[in-house]
């Protein structure tokens, strides 16, 4: 750093920010920062990681584990998260669990081998040991989109009861009563949030259903055998006027499955999702979804991570934030006609 500052008439202190990452938080000029990087790559410097943990204690590195990175929600969160970190001189090592704890340990213990400063986690259900041990060794976490019972931590998580709630109330007005939902087994926080959510939206307007019209899906089943599990139950369920799935790939693979059954959305069969994803907009018809504020979700939890490993926020002090999603109604739950017809007479 002190040769570079030197031979371009700069402060070592400009030339750290550049290196590390903030000019932009900083204001260094774009033409200051493009000369320090650009010596840099002449002269074939590379900051020593090593050392730079030795004298500072941190490796500006942060580990993002999530379910599927894949997945719309996740790949977003994961762009997100990285475009943040880099603003704050931060990179992202980031991985997927598939919603498996032994690999969620694995990657846990991997990324504290690397020294991580921090973790963003999308928990599974059996790592309450391994985030009670980096409670004990005080590494800064924050949990996203879904939490743990008994685990004190920082979170960013949605309202997925709210959510839920609201997007069976809609189908509910349109007047639509007859509605099967369709989740992921396995106990998720969220997936329990949402079939709450759902259910209690029935149960206030006093429309029971049958235990049959619950359908959930093991997660990892390949999307062949998802298409013919949602195609079986819509032929033991031929009374359902509405759907509701819970998470966005089983939208996607349950409106094949529909295709496949020769029923028409939603005239034969009303759809919502929870989750939004572009192909739901461009559809024809569109589909109604419960739509999570990504990039805020994303935003906050980053934010929320680098103020922690900073120490502004005291240790002892766990921080949580709920997010509220947004209904964005469109064409696959437009009003029951049936249902339109009763009103009109009754009217």
């Amino acid at each position: 750093m002190k040769d570079i500052a030197a031979e371009l008439n700069l402060s070592i202190t400009t030339v750290s920010f550049v290196i590390n990452g903030k000019s932009e938080q900083k204001g260094i000029s774009e033409a200051t920062t493009k000369k320090v990087n650009d010596l840099i790559q002449k002269r074939g410097f590379n900051p020593n990681s090593a050392a730079r943990i030795l004298r500072t204690g941190k490796s500006q590195t942060i580990g993002l584990i999530v379910e599927d990175i894949s997945n719309y929600f996740f790949g977003y969160i994961a762009k997100t998260v990285e475009t943040e970190a880099h603003k704050n001189g931060y990179n992202v090592f980031f991985s997927s669990t598939e919603n498996d704890d032994n690999t969620a340990k694995v990657l846990i213990n991997k990324m504290k081998n690397s020294s991580v400063d921090g973790y963003i986690i999308t928990a599974t259900k059996g790592i309450k040991e391994e985030l009670e041990k980096l409670n004990r060794e005080k590494i800064p976490f924050v949990l996203l989109d879904r939490l743990i019972p008994g685990i004190e931590a920082n979170y960013v998580i949605l309202d997925n009861y709210l959510g839920a709630y609201e997007l069976t109330k809609h189908l509910l007005q349109n007047g639509y009563s007859k509605i099967g939902f369709i989740t992921i087994l396995g106990g998720m926080s969220q997936m329990c949030d949402r079939e709450r959510g759902f259910e209690e939206a029935l149960a206030k307007a006093n429309v029971r259903l049958p235990a049959k019209t619950v359908l959930k899906i093991p997660f990892g089943e390949t999307d062949e055998n998802n298409i013919k599990t949602i195609k079986k139950y819509l032929a033991n369920n031929p009374n359902l006027d509405a759907l509701f799935f819970a998470t966005n790939y089983l939208g996607v693979l349950g409106i094949e499955a529909i295709q496949q059954a020769k029923l028409s959305v939603p005239s034969d069969i009303a759809v919502v999702c929870f989750d939004d994803n572009d192909m739901f907009r461009l559809l024809s018809p569109s589909i109604t979804v419960a739509s999570q504020p990504i990039k805020e979700i994303a935003t906050r939890a980053i934010d929320l991570l680098i103020k922690i490993i900073n120490k502004e926020q005291k240790e002892d002090k766990k921080n949580g934030e709920i997010i509220n999603p947004s209904i964005i109604i469109r064409e696959s739950s437009a009003r029951n006609k049936t249902y339109k017809l009763e009103e009109a007479s009754k009217n």
